[in-house]
């Protein structure tokens, strides 16, 4: 009885959802439009797992442009099915299905973003790439028939960003339970509305390969195993454990399988009978993409990918759904040959309506294999081959291809080695120096080390032309943890541990590098003997040498791609005649340290191959100094919070001073109140004007703690607002109790003598301050750096800097005031202007331990106290300074402890003072007397 209850409940809350799904149902029936495909009838029994493509399928579609429109040159078409619920019907055979149809169109675009990281993991500037993504989602009931195959839906949707309701019949053909090669389900999604009407959309066609519950894998037959075991690729590859890899799941695997790069024969030069694709543009595709569609290890490893053949370059990887660049292949393992066989058939169907697609011609052969022995002429990752089994008169014949990818992999295996081939050349182009004998022992980064990794400006005589990175490859006989994604960590630092060490010195190692170049200027390309006139876009050279980590020198021989002249990738050509030199920085120096490099060709002038040597620089961020300048910023938040935290003491206890005395708030100068208080409102002003302003797409991620440094810019910015609304509270006191006191007019008076005395003052320096600034920026060379760009200092820096030294002075303006007016008594509390002084001179005793214990930074950006162009800073300064402002805050406590003018000389000494006397009425009045 419980049992019975229990399974009345599934079917009640199941058949609920059914019924709310129906209700979006359009007003136009189901038996109007599809009563012809797929009849109706009355749901009954929930019956899951029924429907033959599972719960979840994906394809492409075409079509819907108006409907989902991005203006963009790179789009990625994609097409989910989701089935939600599946009923039998009265009608044998009959299923009623509930689901959803979701249409995606993804524009691709890359941009700059700099992801600097000190915490061992990464330092690059990477081009990422970015997704902008419109779709559509229409909820569909209706039925599916498994005698014909045929499934009809009607639905609505609501458009994106739109209100209108969109009508539409979802149709698909060719759904079977039985699944194999040939079995692709192709169908459309049409408007049930008129074209004139304002709901009205153009059709989509939608082609997916599902991905059946019981898939048929019939091409990997004896004969097509022994065909491809006979192919022209006899080198064994690496092996591959698949517990642990997978072409459909594993990353990077699944990633770099769809980035391979074709190579055609040397008389290839148009698409006849040299490509695998029906396209007839006459332009032959560039790049072949293996995306996996189902993986099974039941027997054996076994595959289904769908082969895409595109016209591409680096930066344009995604593009349309064209059917006729496509193909359907199966594959397995073949473990004696450690190689992945394929047999891919071509897709046929209409690319304006996708109907009627199907499979035809499964001539196609592909084998691909993971080299096992790597070197600087062969670095690929991947290597493989695609080619037909027809004779060269038949139909659908064309020659063989070879592919290629160098793009990191991270398989494990086992008998992965790197042939050094090139080390003769390399010590008789590199040769050895004694090293100089210096007091002390210079200290350079270790071979293992991230310190290896760098960025690079590229000049060309002079001029800029490129940005480039350089990684290591190999270190003796270990590969870069960047290829096999390894925990660098866990390499050996003693190079005693190293058995490829050379001349038997143990500062020296056997390395290798990949070293990529990116060209930035159109102006190249007419240079004959410039590095890019052979290369469109990026130039990746491959390199190995010898570094001596006693003096910080690599040098090494290198190999670059060549393309076509004509532009059409054709068999791997190199140009090994180049010659990569790098100079790295000491460790022991933090401050301006640049990486300095050259590469150069080796041939004469007259070649063909020559070309122009390229300067490289790099700014050398070494982990260490990195580690320092995290505790120097740590340091500085700690101290930006003490300070800003002291200040709001300071404000409030002179707050409760005035509190107590209100008669001396008259006698404060409004100019130093004014000075202060905009100290702590232009850098909250400032910084939220950042926050709205800042480039999503470029965004500095530094030393690898971001969270916990905004976490903690935040914290000053909350304290600094504090310490702005007790400064502002005071201004305001002082300026209503000046005002109401009528009786004291005279302090208007002195209080505009003293704006004439100080602003005069005021000007003049920003004047000088700015002369300095300007000589001392003429007097430095601008160093280019190849991950941050140092820019001269603005304008705008000078007037923060010379805001700074105004505030550091803040006491002026009272002084003078004091002078004029000759008032005696605490108008300011001692701790208030003996403690704001405190506060103000701290980042100068500060910068001082910092210049001396050579902390270094990174970037202006990165400070967080004592920010360098928010202030004067330099020894010089750093002592000049903190003297005047402990002097202005003498001279303050003298004046209100002996007078205004005691510390002016006799003679100066004036004859106004200002006398507090009774009042002869409620309020307070002071009157003015003259002492003859």
């Amino acid at each position: 009885m419980d049992s019975f209850h229990f399974s009345m409940l599934i079917f009640l809350f199941t058949f609920s959802s059914f019924n709310h799904v129906f209700s979006y149902t359009p007003q136009s029936s189901y038996k109007d439009h599809c009563a012809s495909i797929v009849p109706e009838s009355t749901p009954s029994v929930f019956s899951p797992h029924s429907f033959p493509l599972g719960d979840h399928n994906t394809g492409y579609f075409t079509g819907g442009d108006r409907t989902i429109d991005i203006v963009a040159t790179r789009r990625r078409y994609s097409f989910t099915l989701q089935i939600m619920s599946t009923y039998a019907t009265q009608v044998p055979g009959l299923f009623s299905i509930v689901g959803t149809a979701r249409f995606v169109r993804t524009s691709i675009f890359r941009y700059r973003m700099r992801n600097i990281s000190y915490d061992g993991s990464r330092s690059s500037n990477w081009r990422q790439r970015g997704n902008r993504r419109d779709y559509l989602t229409f909820k569909l009931v209706g039925f599916w028939s498994e005698t014909s195959g045929k499934v009809c839906m009607v639905g609505t949707s609501t458009r994106t960003g739109n209100s209108h309701i969109l009508d539409a019949v979802f149709k698909l053909n060719n759904v079977y339970d039985a699944s194999n090669i040939s079995s692709l389900v192709s169908g459309s999604l049409e408007s049930l509305s008129s074209e004139k009407d304002e709901n009205y959309f153009e059709p989509f066609y939608v082609l997916m390969f599902p991905i059946a519950n019981h898939y048929n894998y019939t091409l990997d037959s004896i004969e097509a195993e022994n065909e491809l075991s006979k192919g022209s690729d006899t080198e064994k590859g690496l092996s591959l454990d698949f517990n642990s890899s997978s072409f459909c799941s594993s990353y990077p695997l699944s990633r770099v399988i769809k980035r391979l790069w074709l190579e055609y024969s040397s008389d290839c030069n148009s698409s006849k009978n040299c490509t695998p694709t029906r396209e007839s543009s006459g332009q032959l595709p560039s790049l072949l993409s293996l995306r996996g569609i189902e993986c099974s290890h039941k027997n054996k490893p076994r595959f289904r990918f769908l082969m895409e053949f595109l016209n591409t370059t680096y930066y344009q990887i995604n593009q349309g759904f064209n059917p006729k660049n496509m193909l359907l292949g199966e594959g397995w393992w073949d473990e004696k040959n450690n190689r992945l066989c394929v047999v891919a058939c071509h897709v046929i169907a209409k690319e304006s309506s996708l109907d009627g697609a199907h499979v035809d011609d499964c001539s196609v052969r592909l084998t691909l294999r993971i080299p096992s022995i790597l070197s600087i002429k062969n670095s690929s990752s991947i290597e493989g081959q695609i080619w037909s089994n027809k004779i060269a008169n038949d139909a659908g014949y064309f020659r063989r291809i070879t592919f290629r990818t160098d793009e990191d992999l991270g398989v494990e295996g086992q008998g992965l080695k790197y042939n050094y081939c090139q080390l003769d050349r390399v010590k008789q182009s590199c040769p050895t120096h004694k090293p100089v004998k210096s007091k002390g022992t210079r200290r350079y980064p270790d071979a293992y080390s991230y310190n290896m990794r760098f960025d690079m400006s590229v000049r060309e005589s002079y001029r800029r032309v490129g940005w480039g990175y350089s990684a290591p490859f190999t270190v003796g006989d270990r590969f870069h943890d960047s290829y096999l994604r390894r925990n660098f960590d866990s390499f050996p630092i003693s190079s005693k541990e190293v058995p490829n060490v050379v001349l038997n010195n143990a500062s020296l190692f056997n390395i290798s590098y990949k070293i990529s170049i990116s060209r930035i200027s159109n102006s190249t390309l007419s240079d004959r003997n410039s590095l890019f006139n052979l290369s469109s876009e990026v130039v990746k050279i491959s390199a190995e040498g010898i570094y001596d980590a006693g003096a910080g020198t690599l040098c090494m021989v290198g190999c670059r791609d060549l393309p076509s002249n004509d532009g059409t990738p054709k068999s791997h050509s190199l140009d090994c005649e180049i010659l990569v030199k790098f100079q790295l920085p000491s460790l022991d120096t933090y401050n301006g340290s640049y990486i300095m490099g050259s590469i150069e060709s080796t041939r004469k002038k007259s070649d063909p191959l020559y070309f122009k040597s390229l300067d490289l620089s790099s700014a050398a961020f070494y982990t260490e100094a990195a580690r320092e300048a995290v505790w120097r910023m740590d340091m500085e938040i700690i101290m930006a919070l003490i300070s800003k935290t002291l200040a709001c003491v300071f404000v409030g206890l002179q707050l409760y001073h005035v509190k107590r005395h209100p008669d001396v708030l008259p006698f404060t100068s409004l100019i130093m109140m004014s000075i202060l208080t905009l100290g702590y409102l232009i850098p909250l002003v400032l910084n939220f004007e950042a926050l709205l302003t800042q480039n999503p797409n470029n965004k500095n991620f530094v030393l690898g703690n971001v969270g916990w440094l905004e976490v903690n810019e935040i914290s000053v910015r909350l304290i600094t607002m504090v310490a702005f609304l007790l400064q502002f509270r005071l201004l305001q006191m002082a300026w209503s109790s000046r005002k109401s006191d009528e009786g004291n007019k005279g302090l208007w008076a002195d209080e505009r003598k003293a704006a004439f005395v100080t602003l005069p003052l005021y000007a003049a320096g920003l004047l000088i301050a700015l002369l300095l600034k300007l000589k001392k920026n003429g007097s430095e060379a601008p160093i280019l750096s190849a991950v941050y760009q140092q820019h001269p200092s603005s304008s705008w820096d000078n007037f923060k800097s010379y805001g700074g030294l105004v505030l550091d002075g803040f006491l002026l303006p009272q002084i003078i005031l004091n002078l004029f007016s000759n008032m005696e008594g605490n108008v300011l509390l001692l701790s208030f202007y003996f403690g704001t002084t405190f506060v103000r001179l701290l980042p100068h005793a500060y910068d001082l331990y910092r210049r001396t214990h050579n902390y270094a930074g990174v970037d202006n950006g990165l400070y967080v106290y004592a920010v360098p162009n928010a202030d004067f800073y330099s020894t010089a300064w750093d002592i000049v300074i903190p003297l005047g402002g402990i002097l202005f805050a003498i001279v303050i406590y003298l004046q209100q402890s002996f007078g205004a003018r005691y510390v002016l000389p006799r003679r100066f000494k004036g004859s106004n003072i200002y006398e507090k006397v009774p009042a002869v009425t409620d309020s307070k009045a002071e009157v003015e007397t003259t002492n003859m």
